[in-house]
């Protein structure tokens, strides 16, 4: 079985691209033939010398034209290459299998706007980017060649029959998978461990922490989480990991709302272990997550999760290991779900036990297997 397996590009810490290594591996364990159709020169880490790295022509001046010139590059690859299965992890037009981890662009859109001013929305509306985006995402729905496209979530997939409803039939969930057995050491450690933790960090032992971790803080709902934090009672603190270019904006409207020695700034982190050692909850008030896998790890180490209905994973979080956010407007309701964490909930091994079923090689073992079995069906 030939297969391709499309990324545009590879860092060795994005979650992305440690999904799509994996996924390639997955592909590779039950003795397929993988080629990488990417930008990148040479090896990826973490892949053997079975894969076989196809490295494409890419413009670099802005996202329009990166978007455009992997899609016709991998076109034209195409063109002269056959493979039983083109499974696609970018925004091009043109696979047998399409995994839309970054959910339905145009739905996305219509949320910002929701969010935004007359003006503002009209700038997605007529950004070429955006319009480019929605173009080749159209044409890869309703591509008569596309088999299968894999939902992380149930919003995702009615997104999508709400869009492009021709496509809807093509649609499965499959929800994103965790390191569920990897986090077990860090989470025993973090239960044993959890004065020394905070310690390093120079935290309070004796305070209640929440986490939220994301970076581009407007989209992830940092703000949200801030003022709702202000409504809780005062031995509450949160803890803020991420980057974003206005951080000091977030800091100035901590202060403003005098929690200035609330909210703790740590900055983007390679490791979040820690951290996910060290709180007590985490929240995510997000405005849309096709299915946040930071929200997934924090149930996995044992963490209550807050989070809005407008992230995939609030469909996994069960009842007493965490709370979803009923109206994200109304700070209040924002307060409310995060103030569950302060009263009954599940222990922190129910809440990781939750999860359980969700362990990545599972959920990737599902993927490979449709695929497989839709390309047998073809021959």
């Amino acid at each position: 079985m030939h297969v391709a397996v499309i990324k545009s590009n590879y860092t060795p810490y994005g979650g992305s691209e440690k999904y799509t290594t994996r996924l390639i591996n997955a592909f590779l364990d039950r003795g397929a033939d993988v080629d990488v159709l990417t930008t990148v020169k040479g090896r990826w880490t973490g892949l053997d010398g079975r894969v076989h790295v196809q490295s494409l022509f890419q413009f670099r001046y802005n996202n329009l034209l990166r978007l455009l010139s992997f899609n016709s590059s991998v076109r034209r690859h195409l063109e002269h290459h056959r493979y039983d299965i083109i499974f696609g992890m970018d925004r091009t037009d043109f696979q047998t299998h399409l995994r839309a981890g970054g959910g339905c662009h145009a739905a996305w859109l219509d949320r910002r706007c929701a969010e935004s001013s007359a003006v503002r929305c009209l700038s997605f509306r007529i950004n070429p980017f955006h319009r480019a985006s929605v173009a080749i995402e159209r044409r890869a729905f309703l591509s008569p060649e596309l088999k299968r496209i894999f939902c992380n979530s149930d919003m995702v997939r009615m997104e999508i029959a709400e869009y492009y409803p021709a496509a809807h039939e093509k649609t499965v969930v499959v929800h994103n998978g965790v390191e569920w057995e990897e986090f077990e050491e860090a989470f025993k450690e973090g239960l044993e461990s959890r004065t020394r933790v905070r310690q390093g960090l120079g935290l309070d032992p004796e305070r209640f922490y929440y986490l939220f971790v994301g970076s581009g803080y407007e989209r992830k709902g940092l703000k949200k989480a801030i003022a709702a934090l202000g409504c809780l009672p005062i031995h509450v603190d949160l803890l803020v990991v991420g980057k974003d270019r206005n951080v000091r904006a977030y800091k100035r409207y901590a202060a403003s709302l005098g929690l200035h020695e609330r909210v703790h700034f740590f900055g983007p982190k390679r490791d979040v272990v820690p951290f996910l050692q060290a709180a007590d909850a985490f929240v995510l008030p997000t405005l849309y997550d096709p299915f946040s896998n930071a929200s997934l790890e924090a149930l996995a180490m044992g963490l209550f999760t807050v989070t809005s209905r407008a992230n995939g994973c609030a469909e996994v979080i069960r009842e007493g290991a965490g709370a979803v956010i009923e109206n994200l407007r109304d700070i209040d309701s924002v307060a409310e779900a995060m103030n569950a964490a302060l009263s009954d909930r599940l222990g922190r091994k129910e809440i990781r036990e939750s999860v359980r079923h969700l362990d990545f090689g599972r959920q990737l073992g599902r993927i490979v297997d449709i695929c497989l079995s839709d390309a047998r069906q073809q021959a």
